[in-house]
C-alpha cells in the first residue's frame, strides 16, 4: 500500500490550542483524510513541545511538578483535537524516553560529523519564541513583535550547529525544488534570507535542569531545535520507518525559517532524507493583533464549535484567505460564508434535488446533460489538482462554483413546472453533480458528506470511499433512490 506522512507543528504545551493552532491542524487533517480516501496508508503526527523554559515557568506558576504539569497539558491538547475530530495517528511528547534517546543519537551523529562545536554566545533570547533574536527582528522599542516583551540578554557558553556549512546545499535545494514550500511566495522569502548569508546557531543551554542532555556534554541540554524538529523523525520508529521522509509539514509562518533552513541542514548533517513539501500558514489576527494566549485574545476552537457548527469554523479558516496569507478573524464573516456557501448554495441544491426526486417516486435513473457532465469532469480535475498541491482553498471554491452551475441548471430547466420536459434526466444530472461534490468534499466535511450520500441512496459508495476506493467511486455512474427529505443538511444561521 502507498504511504503518506503529514505533520502539524508540535505546539507549545504551556497553553491550550487556539483557533490559530486549529487552522494548521485542520489543514493537516483534511490532507490526511483526502489521502486515505485515495487509498494511502496515512501517518499523521501532532503533539506538544514540552522541553522549554516556558513550561518550567508555567509549572512553577501553577505550583506543580514539571512532569505533572506536562501530563496535564498534554491531556488537554489531545482533548481539543479529539473534540474537533482531528484524525491524528501519533501524538508526540518530547519528554518521552524514546524521543530523548532518539534525539541524543542524532546529536551524536552531527557532533561526530564536526557540525556541532562549543562557542560563546552573547545575545537576545525571547522565551516566548524559544529563539535568539537579532536587533533587526525587534520593534523600535526593542520588543519581540509577537510577544510584546523585551528578550533576555544572555551571555553563556553554548554549543552551535554549523548552519553556514550547508548554505550552498540549501541554495541548490531551493533552486532545484521551487515548490518545496507552499505557497511559493513564502519560499521566495526563505531564499532571500539564505542569500543574505547563514550564521551558525545555538542548540544548547548550559546549567538548565530541564531538557535533553547532550550526549557529549552532560552540563548542556538541548531543547531547540534538535529536540523539537526531530519529533517528526522520532515518530517514525519501531516499524514506521517506511513513512520517512515526510510528505508534507504544515507549519506557521513564524517558524518557516527553522523548518525550511535549519531543518534540512540538520537532516543532511545526520544523514536523513529531506521532507518533500512544507505548507506555510499565515496568521489569523483579531483586531489586527496576532492571536496569542499571552495577549489575552485567544479563541478556544472547541468552545467556538459548541456555539457554531464545526463546518462553519473549518470553512471560514480554509476559505477566508489563501494559505500563507494573513487575515483578520470575524464571526460575522464566518457566519456569512457558511450561509452563502453551505446553507444557501450546496444545502439548498441538495434540498431541491431530494424534494423533486420524491415527487418522481424517489428513484432517479436517467441521462446526464452533456454540458453539465463536461463541467463535472472539469470540476473533479480542478479539485484533484488543487488538492495535490495542497491548495485547499482553491479546491473548496471549485466545488462551490460547480454547485452554482448546478443551481443555475435547475433554474433553467424548472423541473417543478408542469410543462417541464425531461424531468428525470434533469434530476439525474443534478444528482450526479451532487454525488461528485460529496465524494470530493468528504475530507473537509466527512459527517455531512456521508449524510448527503446516504440521503441520495448511495450508502455503498460512501462506504467504499471511506475504505480508500476514491478512483473507483468517482468514476462510477449510478441511479439514485431517495426515501425522505430530512432536515436541512446545513441549517442557515440567523
Amino acid at each position: 500500500m502507498k504511504t503518506f506522512y503529514v505533520t502539524t507543528p508540535i505546539y507549545y504545551s504551556n497553553g491550550i490550542p487556539h483557533i490559530g493552532h486549529a487552522y494548521a491542524s485542520f489543514i493537516a487533517d483534511v490532507i490526511a483524510k483526502h489521502r486515505r480516501n485515495l487509498g494511502y496508508e496515512v501517518k499523521f503526527s501532532t503533539g506538544v513541545d514540552e522541553n522549554s523554559q516556558k513550561v518550567v515557568e508555567k509549572a512553577a506558576e501553577a505550583k506543580m511538578e514539571i512532569m505533572e504539569y506536562c501530563d496535564s497539558m498534554a491531556a488537554k491538547h489531545q482533548a481539543v483535537w479529539d473534540g474537533l475530530g482531528i484524525t491524528y495517528t501519533d501524538f508526540v511528547r518530547t519528554t518521552t524516553p524514546e524521543h530523548k534517546t532518539f534525539v541524543q543519537g542524532v546529536l551524536q551523529k552531527s557532533f561526530d560529523n564536526g557540525d556541532i562545536y562549543l562557542g560563546e554566545y552573547e545575545g537576545l533570547y525571547c522565551v516566548g519564541c524559544e529563539a535568539f533574536k537579532k536587533p533587526s527582528d525587534l520593534t523600535e522599542d526593542g520588543l519581540c513583535p509577537d510577544h510584546k516583551k523585551k528578550p533576555d540578554v544572555i551571555k553563556e557558553q553554548n554549543y552551535f550547529f554549523r548552519l553556514s556549512k550547508y548554505e550552498a546545499r540549501l541554495k541548490k535545494l531551493f533552486a532545484e525544488n521551487p515548490d518545496f514550500i507552499f505557497p511559493r511566495s513564502r519560499g521566495n522569502e526563505v531564499v532571500a534570507f539564505i542569500e543574505e548569508g547563514l550564521e551558525d546557531f545555538s542548540i544548547s543551554r548550559e546549567g538548565s535542569t530541564f531538557g535533553i542532555p547532550l550526549p557529549f556534554d552532560k552540563n548542556h541540554v538541548t531543547y531547540v531545535w534538535y529536540d523539537a524538529l526531530f519529533n517528526y523523525v522520532s515518530a517514525c520508529q519501531n516499524g514506521d520507518e517506511r513513512f520517512w521522509p515526510a510528505d508534507v509539514h504544515v507549519v506557521g509562518k513564524d517558524i518557516i525559517r527553522f523548518h525550511a533552513i535549519f531543518w534540512p541542514a540538520m537532516l543532511l548533517s545526520a544523514g536523513y532524507a529531506l521532507p518533500k513539501n512544507i505548507v506555510t500558514t499565515g496568521y489569523f489576527t483579531i483586531d489586527g493583533q496576532k492571536i496569542s494566549k499571552s495577549l489575552g485574545n485567544a479563541i478556544d476552537p472547541v468552545e467556538f464549535c459548541g456555539q457554531y457548527p464545526k463546518e462553519l469554523l473549518l470553512l471560514y479558516l480554509l476559505t477566508s484567505f489563501p494559505i500563507g496569507q494573513d487575515g483578520d478573524f470575524s464571526v460575522e464573516q464566518a457566519v456569512n460564508a457558511f450561509n452563502a456557501k453551505l446553507a444557501n448554495n450546496l444545502g439548498n441544491l441538495l434540498n431541491r434535488f431530494l424534494v423533486l426526486s420524491l415527487k418522481e417516486g424517489g428513484k432517479i435513473d436517467g441521462e446526464t446533460d452533456a454540458e453539465l457532465a463536461a463541467k463535472e469532469t472539469a470540476f473533479v480535475e480542478t479539485f484533484q489538482k488543487a488538492m495535490a498541491s495542497y491548495d485547499l482553498r482553491s479546491a473548496l471554491e471549485s466545488a462551490f462554483e460547480f454547485a452554482d452551475a448546478l443551481n443555475k441548471f435547475v433554474d433553467t430547466k424548472k423541473p417543478w413546472d408542469k410543462e417541464a420536459v425531461g424531468v428525470v434526466d434533469t434530476l439525474h444530472t443534478v444528482g450526479e453533480g451532487l454525488r461528485a461534490i460529496a465524494v470530493c468534499l468528504m475530507p473537509f466535511f466527512p459527517e455531512k458528506m456521508s449524510e448527503m450520500l446516504d440521503r441520495m441512496g448511495l450508502v455503498s459508495q460512501r462506504e467504499r470511499l471511506l475504505a480508500g476506493k476514491y478512483d473507483e467511486v468517482i468514476s462510477e455512474k449510478t441511479a439514485f433512490e431517495v426515501k425522505e427529505k430530512g432536515e436541512p443538511l446545513f441549517q442557515r444561521i440567523a
